[in-house]
């Protein structure tokens, strides 16, 4: 059996995958069907930024505190057979999810913000603000290492938030609820 470490980060792989085909799959419909509005009017760093924010952030935010807080389980989280739950063993509540995202998410959306504010990478020669990429390349690091010191049961977004993932029989994944 493949270890629980391993398997919650394909299902994040598997999620963020299929986040991404929706997401950058949209962008490109959108700017082929507009001729590049509103991609051709995004110049300025905070403009890509917001840009980001409402249509590939909110987006993500949504998907992951929705679907867990409705049925403890993502896309990802259901193909690799595993569920999260509070501690107290149902699916985790609102704030849980919440604070779950917020800090699963944190080292990419500080990515966002070091590569595109104040000027996007792309339009200088030697960014200013370069050395901070570090920063949440080294959160990363710590992510796995902790979700790899708890054997998988516990991510730092879980000891925040007071969740744990465990693995589902599918027979008798009994607190998932279908119907809202």
């Amino acid at each position: 059996m493949m270890k629980l470490s391993l398997r919650r980060l394909l299902a994040y792989a598997a999620d963020f995958l299929l986040l991404a085909a929706v997401l950058a799959g949209s962008q490109w419909l959108l700017n082929a069907l507009t001729g590049g509005f509103p991609f051709d009017s995004l110049k300025r760093g905070y403009q890509i930024e917001l840009w980001v924010l409402l249509t590939i952030s909110l987006p993500t935010w949504l998907y992951f505190v929705w679907m867990e807080k409705r049925t403890g389980r993502t896309l990802g989280k259901m193909m690799l057979r595993l569920a999260v739950e509070s501690r107290e063993g149902g699916p985790p509540s609102l704030p849980q999810s919440f604070l779950r995202t917020l800090i699963r998410l944190l080292p990419w959306e500080l990515t966002h913000l070091i590569v595109l504010v104040p000027d996007p990478w792309w339009g200088v020669d030697q960014p200013e603000n370069g050395f901070l990429i570090f920063i949440p390349n080294a959160m990363l690091v710590l992510y796995v290492a902790y979700l790899f010191a708890y054997r998988g049961t516990r991510a730092i977004h879980d000891a925040f938030a007071r969740t744990r993932v465990r693995p589902r029989d599918p027979r008798n994944a009994a607190f998932v609820r279908l119907n809202p």
